[in-house]
């Protein structure tokens, strides 16, 4: 019931593309159960849409298409949220031996989350509507559609499912306390940087959040930044939209060093201490509260330029780099907050943050040419961190994401 010859496709990219080892051809498509694909993307529906990447089994039963099951042999492919966009990823399968189709493609593709939304929107009605005749089957997936179509349009449990799912919980799984003391919170903090931190914390969300509000702000550094309502102008007025974060950011970098008429090259740390009005011996202190979970930035008046900082790192390259992201995150924040949350979790806004830093701190105009025409080996990269002051993990990603080195030199040395 349901077998169909599936073929999915993101930006003319084809996910389904596989060598029928049998019949000793290649087609597009590839002979799955609809309705076992519907009723997964159905169920993890809240999951795919907002809960950001994780290595764990139950991230992947939830995000990889293997997880749809029944005994199929489904593509190796991923959606990968990080907020506003989804990331589809596919690789090619090894095709074992007595497997009779062997998948072949490698994609990586990037498409705004409202139209992953509406694709899976769209094969999901598709299939209940091929089910009219099969009155059993159909009634389970268009009763957990119509479920899943209910919670989307009423704003409250919207709200609800939206913070379960970024904290890695299935629909109706998270305790009710978890999710209405963080629902608390917004008022405070903000929404932002309330999912900001579910992202990161999960589980531990509340205590965490208690931990900045309670610990850490009231020792936070007092921090200025400079222009800052001309300079968020400036960045809503001059920096083009784009689903990728680091273009955004990197245009939003380079129009804060043209505001703060900053020189091409190296910031150094007591031109950079002196612009955020933060003492330089803060900058470089290795003194660090080990019970804080992140970086945060506190706002007593969110927008204004005063702003108070907790520096969650030790060395003064990671505290340069971190304090460049709560700047950055200010700039960019549609609504400001009194809560500004640096984290790890792999959302837009921390993706944001950390392009922003790097470029700001290290513009990629002015790296390439203190690298010049030499090979970016172990010793160069060594001194470009230090001319830059930042790390060379920071020197490393940054000619990564630029195609100026191989990857596999960065998960080498990340591995080792």
């Amino acid at each position: 019931m349901t077998l169909a010859d599936l073929t999915i496709t993101v930006r003319r990219n084809c996910l389904t593309q596989l060598e029928d080892r049998f019949a000793k051809t290649v087609r597009m498509s590839a002979r799955l159960s609809a309705y076992a694909l519907a009723k997964w993307l159905a169920w993890n529906w809240w999951r795919l849409r907002w809960e950001p990447e994780r290595h764990s089994t139950s991230w992947q039963m939830s995000h990889k298409i293997g997880g749809a099951g029944e005994g199929y042999l489904w593509p190796d492919a991923a959606f990968i949220s990080d907020g506003e966009a989804v990331a589809v990823i596919s690789q090619p399968t090894i095709g074992r031996e007595g497997q009779p189709v062997r998948y072949l493609n490698h994609v990586v593709e990037m498409i705004p989350a409202v139209d992953f939304e509406k694709g899976v929107d769209r094969f999901i009605e598709a299939v209940i509507g091929r089910l009219e005749s099969h009155a059993e089957c159909n009634r389970d997936l268009k009763s957990l559609w119509e479920e899943v179509l209910q919670e989307r349009r009423t704003p409250g449990l919207a709200a609800y499912r939206k913070l379960e799912a970024i904290m890695g919980f299935d629909p109706g799984d998270a305790p009710d306390d978890l999710v209405e003391n963080l629902e608390s919170f917004q008022g405070v903090c903000g929404p932002s940087a309330v999912e900001e931190m579910a992202a990161a914390s999960m589980g531990n969300a509340v205590s965490d959040i208690r931990k900045l509000w309670d610990e850490a702000r009231p020792q936070a550094l007092e921090a200025t930044i400079p222009e800052n309502d001309v300079l968020r102008g400036k960045i809503r007025e001059e920096v083009r939209p784009s689903i990728f974060p680091w273009h955004r950011a990197a245009q939003a970098a380079e129009v804060s060093r043209n505001t703060w008429g900053l020189d091409p090259g190296p910031i150094s740390s007591e031109v950079f201490s002196d612009m955020l009005g933060i003492r330089l011996r803060a900058l470089q202190s290795q003194d660090v509260s080990p019970d804080i979970p992140v970086t945060a930035g506190f706002w007593d008046t969110p927008g204004s330029e005063a702003i108070k900082v907790h520096l969650h790192r030790r060395p003064s390259t990671s505290r340069r780099f971190a304090l460049a992201r709560v700047v950055g995150a200010c700039l960019d924040a549609e609504t400001p907050e009194q809560l500004v949350p640096a984290s790890d979790a792999a959302t837009q806004r921390q993706k944001f943050q950390r392009a922003f830093a790097q470029e700001l701190l290290c513009p990629y105009a002015d790296l390439k040419e203190f690298i010049g025409d030499r090979a970016p080996d172990d010793p160069i990269i060594e001194d470009a961190a230090d001319y830059f002051d930042v790390s060379p993990l920071l020197i490393k990603t940054t000619l990564v994401n630029k195609g100026a080195l191989d990857r596999w030199v960065m998960e080498r040395d990340m591995s080792g």
